[in-house]
């Protein structure tokens, strides 16, 4: 079977953490542009939050992102992304084509229910909505056959799996596609967003765009220039596109995306980092929230085993920092389990 494969670019989004969401006018656009000229599909352009600061990618609404936007966006169609504990329905505007059409809505486990009715929301303002629920492994089979029956009903246009803390091996994401596949209405797209922090992240998209030809379900993958975001950062989308114009038939620019990379990226290297490392390899393999690793190296002289070790000793929840009731700036947990890793070295 022949399937449909689309790039998401989230170079702008994934990669403006390492710029605390504030990245450089002149550097969005130039992606952007860049993106675009490369006939990148989908393009992810920040972040919509209640709260805004003045950060230069987080936005209150649609209008926000014009100000970015090339005059012809030629076949990339635009995405805005919220996270639901983040925005409201209420808040967003009805969508005039003039800015993002896409809305990516990110949410927590026990965000469902909110979500659903966000999605819904969302869909009646005009809005195509890509569904993703964070950290797609954290979901038993029943609870994602549940979570898949209330999707089908709402129809966001893609429904995702998400590789939330790097945590995803080959055989997870075989089982989690094929239960998709299986019981997702046909008309809705399978996504993937992945972390490399097990060095996984373009085998993980490659497999999938295989499954995909296998059952002929159109799929969209994520990726970033170079890889960029926060920790071990993502999918590379020059791989992803050179790959897909090899074995899938696409017409990617490849020497657009290097010269874009070699103007805008190469150059912030200098002063952030990010990709695979050991820590990064611990949030991985432990199925960690990258935040706890880098608040034990901010305020301790931890050794990496000893990071391994402590994050070891957290239960798999504490691990996650996501959940009904507990605050994701509370390292009470961590430092409890520090200091109890202290006393028995």
């Amino acid at each position: 079977m022949n399937a449909k494969v689309h790039i998401v670019d989230c170079t702008i989004r994934d990669g403006g953490y390492l710029f605390d969401k504030n990245s450089d006018p002149e550097f969005v656009k130039g992606i952007i542009q860049g993106l675009v000229d490369a006939g990148i599909d989908y393009l992810e352009t920040g972040f919509l939050q209640s709260k805004v600061n003045g950060e230069t990618i987080v936005y209150h609404n649609s209008k926000d992102v014009i100000k970015y936007l090339p005059f012809d966006p030629k076949q990339t169609t635009y995405l805005g992304f919220c996270d639901n504990s983040r925005y409201t329905p209420e808040e967003l505007d009805v969508c005039d084509g003039k800015s993002f059409k896409w809305l990516r809505i990110s949410f927590a486990k026990h965000e469902i229910e909110d979500s659903l009715r966000f999605c819904k929301a969302a869909m009646d303002k005009g809005y195509t909505v890509q569904f993703n629920p964070m950290d797609s492994i954290s979901y038993t089979a029943e609870e994602r056959a549940a979570l898949i029956e209330k999707v089908n009903k709402v129809k966001p246009a893609v429904f995702s799996i998400v590789d939330t803390f790097g945590a995803m091996y080959m055989t997870d994401l075989v089982t989690i596609f094929r239960q998709f596949d299986e019981l997702l209405d046909k008309d809705i797209m399978i996504g993937l967003h992945s972390h490399d922090n097990l060095g996984l992240s373009c085998a993980l998209a490659e497999r999938m765009v295989e499954l995909s030809e296998e059952t002929g379900r159109e799929i969209c993958i994520d990726g970033s220039l170079f890889g960029m975001g926060r920790g071990a950062g993502n999918a590379k989308t020059e791989l992803l596109a050179d790959y897909l114009n090899k074995h899938c038939g696409t017409h990617y620019n490849i020497p657009v995306l290097l010269e874009t990379i070699d103007k805008y990226i190469v150059p912030v290297t200098k002063t952030i980092h990010w990709g695979y490392d050991l820590p990064m390899f611990i949030c991985g393999t432990k199925h960690s929230h990258v935040d706890n690793v880098n608040h034990l190296k901010k305020t301790s002289d931890s050794t990496i085993t000893d990071i391994y070790n402590v994050i070891e000793m957290l239960t798999p929840q504490q691990r996650t920092r996501y959940g009904a009731g507990y605050s994701k700036t509370d390292f009470s947990h961590l430092e409890e389990k520090l200091e109890a890793y202290k006393k028995q070295k």
